[in-house]
């Protein structure tokens, strides 16, 4: 947890709160892939599941991969 990003604005505007941010770096260094913000007005229980499907060892279903993900993931097919 840490201090709101500038960008993130929340109900209760105190500087003090903290919120919770995510994000995929695919190399250190390089430009994130994604990235979320959550202040701290958001439910816990959306965070929690949130958290809970990206922490998931459940495959996600695709049909094909984004360019940048080429060399590092692979699609396995299944009859």
């Amino acid at each position: 947890m840490e201090l709101l990003p500038p960008l993130v604005q929340d109900a209760d505007p105190r500087p003090d709160l903290v919120g919770w941010q995510a994000w995929a770096e695919p190399v250190l260094g390089a430009p994130y892939l994604w990235c979320a913000s959550f202040s701290a007005s958001v439910p816990h229980d959306l965070v929690a599941a949130f958290a809970s499907s990206l922490a998931s060892p459940v495959p996600v279903p695709r049909r094909s991969l984004p360019k940048c993900a080429e060399g590092r993931l692979s699609v396995v097919h299944r009859s």
